[in-house]
């Protein structure tokens, strides 16, 4: 046994040698190309990327090229943090990045255009008037003009709806540099992505936004999307689009403007692929070929090719980064395998010091003592972990809590990071108003299924229902903020309503099943000694099978507080991103997960960024602590009593 141990450990130590072990970077000659290269960002530059991707691969078999969008601030802190070989960046980098290590090549040029619904009853005179970058502050900043008449000077009172984005990202930054702002600043609902708010104008009459290019048109025909147009922009300032400005009907003519200089810039823009240290062989070809020979594909899908002096720019940044020792991203791979295979060996000379125990009784006592260390070991872990979290929370936001007081973050209601406003009472406010709301939908029509579902329903019901709640209860969250972007928002808005709603079907899966379970746990004894002594079915149901698993419905309905509170991409497709406290279900609002998920990208991009959103993530994890701790409370009151 103990030969066989020792192989086993031998052969162990060869695999993880060889594990540690790989190719160097370089050595493969440029017609054997192989490797991975992964590029995520702007939304803006997503669908050239594409294009680039399948055509790079078709030249380079053996190079797996990953194309995902995101918003810049995505794409941004992906490179930051090493995570990509390149981010896609519809804006200049910010003066902290480039301290970072962040570097920009020149890839392409568009627009971002304000849009409008192509069904807007005052079309007509808003495509001759045009808006000016004046308009544009008043609508989206100072809020000055909430009405389609005060735009174009009339009595009429048809409010105009305002959608801005949501997500860290160039176009939103771009487009507000055009009229001297920040994406901070812009007002109105916000949506996540350009998708998201080329079909919000899409959807509504009276709504106005802004899109990149590629988003505004259709990449087949080159004309506006269905629903959508273009808002001319009034250069000159004059209150009407002169013939040399009405350039919007085609995204070629429209590009060949911008490749002209005959549109404002901003909010015509650079776009870049920006990268950190030194590329692979693989990226610094892909990016190589993007610079000279993929610059073709630009036109055709509606952007603009970047100058010869560009080209040589980039071309010369590109050799100046060859010329570093540094990489891209390091290779964990045999660290995270030597860990692993770390933890194997230990195990096993735990459970083979056994073998070396003369006695029966003394290997059982050898593996008892085992397996009370092990699992010693793992419930210290768990709390370990949680209070290194709170400990890792605390020490982020403390440069926040430096600059301001903790009362005046936690009741602030403005939340503008480029002045240095970081209120979080309209993000609280919205967490917990969402999830109240959702709570008091979904529980009592959870509770009274569950109770028909195990004390009514008949049999061939419940083989049809209980799968059908395991799937939905399976179901990503992703896809009831679809169906909550598909059905609700055109009927609904952007609202509490609808994230309750949409909060609340996701939730009703989740404790119906675990309504069920409880309930069927109930002895059948009880039941029949209820009705034997001549109660209804209903009142055994309240009187026995409701009393003794109140404990249980009241711990499932925490759990599913907590997992409402915590809930991300489901709420940030429907809430609309309003940064105030919502007093009625019409009123968009914002919770601290979206928060966090829409702006974490730009953390590095404005001081105290990220003292803020580490902020938000604790006063997330407190109020979840603070809730469960006073659960435990009540539930051993309500136990102590029964």
């Amino acid at each position: 046994m103990q030969r066989r141990l020792k192989r086993a450990f031998l052969f162990l130590a060869v695999l993880w040698l060889a594990a540690s072990c790989g190719d160097f970077p370089g050595k493969r000659s440029r017609e054997d190309l192989t490797g991975q290269v992964s590029v995520s960002g702007a939304f803006a530059l997503y669908p050239l990327a594409l294009e680039w991707e399948n055509e790079f691969e078709r030249l380079h078999p053996g190079v797996r090229v990953d194309v995902s969008a995101g918003g810049a601030g995505k794409g941004m802190t992906d490179i930051l943090n090493g995570m990509t070989d390149f981010a896609m960046l519809s804006r200049e980098l910010h003066e902290e990045e480039i301290q970072r290590g962040a570097l920009a090549f020149t890839v392409g040029r568009d627009a971002v255009i304000p849009v409008i619904n192509a069904h807007n009853p005052f079309l007509e005179a808003l495509q001759r008037r045009g808006i000016t970058a004046e308009d544009a502050r008043r609508i989206w900043v100072t809020r000055e003009i909430t009405t389609w008449g005060q735009l174009l000077g009339t009595a009429d009172r048809t409010p105009i709806r305002v959608y801005t984005r949501s997500d860290a990202c160039g176009a939103a930054q771009t487009f507000a540099a055009w009229f001297d702002a920040r994406q901070d600043e812009l007002s109105g609902t916000a949506v996540f992505g350009d998708p998201g708010i080329a079909t919000a104008v899409r959807d509504d009459r009276f709504g106005i936004g802004f899109n990149n290019l590629a988003y505004a048109y259709d990449p087949e025909t080159g004309l506006p999307q269905s629903g959508l147009t273009a808002f001319p922009i009034d250069q000159d300032d004059d209150g009407r689009i002169r013939e040399d400005e009405d350039i919007y009907a085609t995204k070629e003519r429209l590009v060949n403007a911008i490749e002209a200089g005959d549109f404002p810039s901003p909010p015509a823009r650079n776009l870049y692929l920006v990268a950190k240290g030194t590329p692979s062989d693989a990226a610094a070809a892909f990016l190589r070929y993007i610079i000279k020979d993929g610059q073709r594909l630009n036109a055709p899908n509606g952007y603009v090719r970047i100058s010869e002096s560009a080209v040589h720019e980039a071309q010369r940044q590109l050799r100046q980064a060859r010329k570093g020792n540094l990489h891209l991203r390091e290779d964990n791979t045999a660290a995270i395998v030597g860990v692993i295979l770390g933890l194997l060996l230990f195990m096993g000379v735990l459970s083979g010091g056994s073998v070396f125990s003369k006695t029966l009784s003394g290997k059982r006592m050898y593996k008892e003592r085992v397996s009370a260390a092990a699992m010693t070991f793992f419930t210290v872990s768990s709390l370990l972990v949680l209070a290194g979290i709170l400990v890792l929370l605390v020490g982020k936001s403390l440069p926040l809590l430096q600059q301001q007081s903790l009362k005046e973050v936690l009741t602030g209601h403005e939340w503008i990071p480029s002045q240095g406003k970081f209120g979080f009472a309209p993000f609280i406010g919205g967490t917990v108003m969402v999830t109240l709301c959702s709570l008091c939908l979904c529980v009592p029509i959870s509770l009274f299924t569950a109770v028909f579902l195990t004390e009514y329903a008949p049999r061939g019901i419940r083989k049809i229902v209980y799968p059908a709640l395991d799937i939905l209860a399976a179901l990503p969250s992703v896809i009831y903020g679809v169906w909550g972007v598909l059905f609700l928002i055109p009927r609904l808005g952007y609202s509490l309503a609808s994230g309750s709603l949409v909060l609340s079907v996701m939730i009703l899966p989740l404790l119906i099943s675990l309504f069920t379970e409880l309930f069927a746990a109930v002895p059948q004894e009880l039941r029949e000694a209820s009705l034997a002594i001549g109660a209804t079915p209903w009142q055994t149901t309240r009187n026995i099978v409701l009393r003794k698993t109140l404990p249980g419905i009241f711990a499932s309905v925490v759990l599913a507080l907590s997992k409402c509170m915590g809930e991300t991409i489901a709420v940030m497709m429907v809430c609309g991103s309003v940064a105030r406290i919502p007093l009625r279900l019409s009123d968009g609002f914002y919770t601290l997960p979206a928060l966090i998920g829409n702006n974490y990208g730009e953390m590095a991009s404005v001081p105290l960024y990220e003292s803020a959103i580490m902020f938000a993530a604790l006063i997330l994890t407190v109020i979840v602590l603070l809730f469960n701790v006073l659960s435990r409370v009540i539930l051993y009151r309500i136990q102590k009593n029964m």
